[in-house]
Protein backbone atom coordinates (compact mmCIF):
# COMPACT_ATOMS: atom_id res chain seq x y z
CA UNK A 1 0.00 0.00 0.00
CA UNK A 2 1.19 3.53 -0.22
CA UNK A 3 -1.06 5.14 2.13
CA UNK A 4 2.26 7.10 2.99
CA UNK A 5 2.89 8.86 -0.35
CA UNK A 6 -0.85 9.65 -1.06
CA UNK A 7 -2.05 10.80 2.14
CA UNK A 8 1.53 13.33 2.46
CA UNK A 9 0.16 16.48 4.02
CA UNK A 10 1.28 19.04 1.39
CA UNK A 11 -1.57 16.90 -0.28
CA UNK A 12 -3.96 18.47 2.54
CA UNK A 13 -2.36 21.85 2.18
CA UNK A 14 -3.25 21.89 -1.77
CA UNK A 15 -6.59 20.23 -1.68
CA UNK A 16 -6.95 22.54 1.82
CA UNK A 17 -6.22 25.83 -0.51
CA UNK A 18 -8.36 25.24 -3.51
CA UNK A 19 -10.81 24.46 -1.21
CA UNK A 20 -11.08 27.59 0.32
CA UNK A 21 -11.13 29.20 -3.34
CA UNK A 22 -13.94 27.40 -4.13
CA UNK A 23 -15.31 28.80 -0.78
CA UNK A 24 -14.72 32.36 -0.78
CA UNK A 25 -16.16 32.50 -4.62
CA UNK A 26 -19.20 30.95 -2.89
CA UNK A 27 -19.60 33.44 -0.46
CA UNK A 28 -18.91 36.40 -3.21
CA UNK A 29 -21.70 34.67 -5.92
CA UNK A 30 -24.22 35.00 -2.59
CA UNK A 31 -23.34 38.24 -1.91
CA UNK A 32 -24.45 39.65 -5.28
CA UNK A 33 -26.92 36.88 -5.18
CA UNK A 34 -28.54 38.65 -2.29
CA UNK A 35 -27.90 42.65 -3.51
CA UNK A 36 -29.72 41.46 -6.53
CA UNK A 37 -32.61 40.17 -4.59
CA UNK A 38 -32.76 43.44 -2.54
CA UNK A 39 -33.11 45.15 -5.35
CA UNK A 40 -35.53 43.96 -7.18
CA UNK A 41 -37.92 43.72 -4.51
CA UNK A 42 -37.31 40.72 -1.86
CA UNK A 43 -36.98 41.58 1.49
CA UNK A 44 -34.63 40.33 3.66
CA UNK A 45 -37.27 37.84 5.52
CA UNK A 46 -37.68 36.36 2.07
CA UNK A 47 -33.94 35.81 1.37
CA UNK A 48 -33.23 34.40 4.73
CA UNK A 49 -36.00 32.33 4.12
CA UNK A 50 -34.72 30.75 1.08
CA UNK A 51 -31.65 30.79 2.51
CA UNK A 52 -32.43 28.23 4.87
CA UNK A 53 -34.45 26.30 3.08
CA UNK A 54 -31.53 25.93 0.35
CA UNK A 55 -29.63 24.70 3.12
CA UNK A 56 -31.78 22.41 4.67
CA UNK A 57 -32.76 20.44 1.48
CA UNK A 58 -29.58 19.81 -0.03
CA UNK A 59 -28.22 18.10 2.72
CA UNK A 60 -30.11 14.88 2.10
CA UNK A 61 -29.15 14.56 -1.66
CA UNK A 62 -25.53 15.31 -1.14
CA UNK A 63 -25.61 11.90 1.30
CA UNK A 64 -24.40 9.53 -1.05
CA UNK A 65 -21.76 11.98 -1.90
CA UNK A 66 -20.84 11.62 1.65
CA UNK A 67 -20.74 8.04 1.47
CA UNK A 68 -18.58 7.41 -0.99
CA UNK A 69 -16.05 9.72 -0.04
CA UNK A 70 -15.86 7.36 3.30
CA UNK A 71 -15.61 4.85 0.80
CA UNK A 72 -12.68 5.95 -0.87
CA UNK A 73 -10.61 7.28 1.69
CA UNK A 74 -9.07 4.16 2.97
CA UNK A 75 -8.66 3.21 -0.90
CA UNK A 76 -7.59 6.51 -2.65
CA UNK A 77 -6.54 8.29 0.59
CA UNK A 78 -8.02 11.44 1.71
CA UNK A 79 -6.87 14.22 0.06
CA UNK A 80 -7.95 13.10 -3.12
CA UNK A 81 -10.93 11.55 -2.08
CA UNK A 82 -11.75 15.29 -0.29
CA UNK A 83 -11.10 16.96 -3.70
CA UNK A 84 -13.08 15.22 -5.55
CA UNK A 85 -16.27 14.58 -3.84
CA UNK A 86 -16.51 17.89 -2.50
CA UNK A 87 -16.90 20.37 -5.03
CA UNK A 88 -15.04 18.61 -8.44
CA UNK A 89 -16.42 15.10 -9.03
CA UNK A 90 -19.95 13.18 -8.31
CA UNK A 91 -20.65 9.97 -6.26
CA UNK A 92 -21.41 7.86 -9.59
CA UNK A 93 -18.38 8.80 -11.35
CA UNK A 94 -15.49 8.90 -9.39
CA UNK A 95 -15.40 5.02 -8.12
CA UNK A 96 -16.29 3.95 -12.00
CA UNK A 97 -13.12 6.45 -13.44
CA UNK A 98 -11.01 4.93 -10.37
CA UNK A 99 -11.75 0.93 -10.82
CA UNK A 100 -11.02 1.45 -14.85
CA UNK A 101 -8.22 3.62 -14.78
CA UNK A 102 -6.25 0.36 -12.94
CA UNK A 103 -8.25 -2.51 -14.51
CA UNK A 104 -6.03 -0.98 -17.85
CA UNK A 105 -3.25 -1.51 -15.58
CA UNK A 106 -4.56 -5.04 -14.45
CA UNK A 107 -4.80 -3.59 -10.87
CA UNK A 108 -7.80 -3.36 -8.57
CA UNK A 109 -9.79 -0.67 -6.49
CA UNK A 110 -9.15 -2.87 -3.35
CA UNK A 111 -6.91 -2.52 -0.26
CA UNK A 112 -3.47 -3.92 -1.90
CA UNK A 113 -4.81 -4.34 -4.85
CA UNK A 114 -2.89 -1.60 -7.29
CA UNK A 115 0.50 0.32 -6.93
CA UNK A 116 1.83 3.66 -6.77
CA UNK A 117 1.84 3.75 -10.60
CA UNK A 118 -2.41 2.49 -10.40
CA UNK A 119 -3.08 5.71 -8.13
CA UNK A 120 -1.45 8.19 -10.03
CA UNK A 121 -3.59 6.33 -13.16
CA UNK A 122 -6.89 6.70 -11.58
CA UNK A 123 -6.16 10.16 -10.15
CA UNK A 124 -5.36 11.22 -13.92
CA UNK A 125 -8.09 9.45 -15.15
CA UNK A 126 -10.48 10.99 -12.41
CA UNK A 127 -9.00 14.71 -13.30
CA UNK A 128 -9.56 14.48 -17.29
CA UNK A 129 -12.42 13.01 -17.37
CA UNK A 130 -14.01 15.24 -14.62
CA UNK A 131 -12.58 18.13 -17.24
CA UNK A 132 -14.83 17.38 -19.73
CA UNK A 133 -18.17 18.67 -18.25
CA UNK A 134 -16.30 21.33 -17.56
CA UNK A 135 -15.58 22.37 -21.43
CA UNK A 136 -18.81 20.71 -22.57
CA UNK A 137 -20.83 23.49 -20.34
CA UNK A 138 -18.81 26.18 -21.52
CA UNK A 139 -18.67 25.44 -25.03
CA UNK A 140 -22.37 23.60 -25.77
CA UNK A 141 -24.58 25.17 -23.06
CA UNK A 142 -25.72 28.20 -25.25
CA UNK A 143 -25.95 26.44 -28.47
CA UNK A 144 -28.08 23.52 -27.14
CA UNK A 145 -30.03 25.89 -25.48
CA UNK A 146 -31.04 28.04 -28.61
CA UNK A 147 -31.39 24.58 -30.60
CA UNK A 148 -34.23 23.80 -27.70
CA UNK A 149 -35.94 26.57 -28.21
CA UNK A 150 -36.08 26.87 -31.70
CA UNK A 151 -37.27 22.68 -32.34
CA UNK A 152 -39.75 23.94 -29.47
CA UNK A 153 -41.79 25.93 -32.19
CA UNK A 154 -41.77 22.66 -35.03
CA UNK A 155 -41.72 19.74 -32.75
CA UNK A 156 -43.82 18.19 -29.83
CA UNK A 157 -41.52 18.24 -26.93
CA UNK A 158 -43.70 15.37 -25.07
CA UNK A 159 -42.20 13.24 -27.63
CA UNK A 160 -38.77 14.42 -27.67
CA UNK A 161 -38.74 13.84 -24.04
CA UNK A 162 -40.37 10.57 -23.88
CA UNK A 163 -37.71 9.30 -26.52
CA UNK A 164 -35.15 10.52 -24.69
CA UNK A 165 -36.21 8.64 -21.61
CA UNK A 166 -36.35 5.34 -23.62
CA UNK A 167 -32.76 6.37 -24.69
CA UNK A 168 -31.44 6.57 -20.62
CA UNK A 169 -33.38 3.80 -19.70
CA UNK A 170 -31.78 1.56 -22.27
CA UNK A 171 -28.79 2.54 -21.10
CA UNK A 172 -28.94 2.23 -17.15
CA UNK A 173 -30.75 -1.22 -18.42
CA UNK A 174 -27.43 -2.18 -20.22
CA UNK A 175 -25.51 -0.79 -17.21
CA UNK A 176 -27.12 -2.01 -14.09
CA UNK A 177 -27.04 -5.89 -16.01
CA UNK A 178 -23.46 -5.71 -17.33
CA UNK A 179 -21.85 -3.88 -14.30
CA UNK A 180 -24.71 -4.41 -11.76
CA UNK A 181 -26.84 -7.49 -11.38
CA UNK A 182 -24.48 -9.57 -12.96
CA UNK A 183 -21.53 -9.30 -10.30
CA UNK A 184 -21.75 -11.67 -8.00
CA UNK A 185 -20.37 -10.31 -5.30
CA UNK A 186 -20.77 -7.57 -2.29
CA UNK A 187 -20.96 -4.95 -5.37
CA UNK A 188 -24.10 -6.83 -6.70
CA UNK A 189 -25.41 -7.41 -3.68
CA UNK A 190 -25.48 -3.71 -2.53
CA UNK A 191 -26.47 -2.59 -6.28
CA UNK A 192 -29.65 -5.06 -6.58
CA UNK A 193 -31.22 -3.93 -3.20
CA UNK A 194 -30.58 -0.42 -3.63
CA UNK A 195 -32.14 -0.68 -6.84
CA UNK A 196 -34.92 -2.54 -5.13
CA UNK A 197 -35.57 0.06 -2.90
CA UNK A 198 -35.48 3.00 -5.29
CA UNK A 199 -38.34 1.37 -7.07
CA UNK A 200 -40.04 0.95 -3.71
CA UNK A 201 -39.27 4.32 -2.88
CA UNK A 202 -40.52 5.81 -6.65
CA UNK A 203 -44.06 3.61 -5.79
CA UNK A 204 -44.67 4.73 -2.65
CA UNK A 205 -44.01 8.43 -3.33
CA UNK A 206 -45.69 7.94 -7.04
CA UNK A 207 -48.83 6.78 -5.04
CA UNK A 208 -49.03 9.32 -1.54
CA UNK A 209 -48.69 12.93 -3.37
CA UNK A 210 -48.23 13.90 0.10
CA UNK A 211 -44.49 12.39 0.04
CA UNK A 212 -43.23 13.59 -2.80
CA UNK A 213 -40.19 14.91 -0.83
CA UNK A 214 -38.95 11.58 -0.72
CA UNK A 215 -37.57 11.92 -4.32
CA UNK A 216 -35.29 14.13 -3.55
CA UNK A 217 -33.90 11.47 -1.36
CA UNK A 218 -34.37 8.76 -3.07
CA UNK A 219 -31.00 7.94 -3.59
CA UNK A 220 -29.18 8.29 -0.40
CA UNK A 221 -31.74 6.30 1.47
CA UNK A 222 -31.34 3.18 -1.38
CA UNK A 223 -27.66 3.57 -0.46
CA UNK A 224 -27.91 3.37 3.34
CA UNK A 225 -30.69 1.13 3.33
CA UNK A 226 -28.55 -1.27 0.56
CA UNK A 227 -25.27 -0.86 2.61
CA UNK A 228 -27.07 -1.83 5.80
CA UNK A 229 -28.57 -4.87 4.45
CA UNK A 230 -25.05 -6.38 2.68
CA UNK A 231 -23.47 -5.42 6.77
CA UNK A 232 -26.74 -8.18 7.50
CA UNK A 233 -25.87 -10.50 4.38
CA UNK A 234 -21.97 -10.97 4.90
Amino acid sequence: MYSAQYNVPWCFVWVGVLLVAVLVQSLIFMKKAWQHGLSIGLSEVQLRKGLTTGLTISIMPTLPVLIVFLSLMPLLGSPLSWLRLSVVGSAHYETYAASTAMQSLGQELVPGGYSLNGWIAAAWVMTVGGSASVLWSALMIKPISTLYQKAEKFFNMDVITTIGAGFLAGIMAFVSVVYGLSAIDTKGVIFGISFICGGIIVFIYKKYPNLKWMSDYLMAISMIIAMGFACLIF
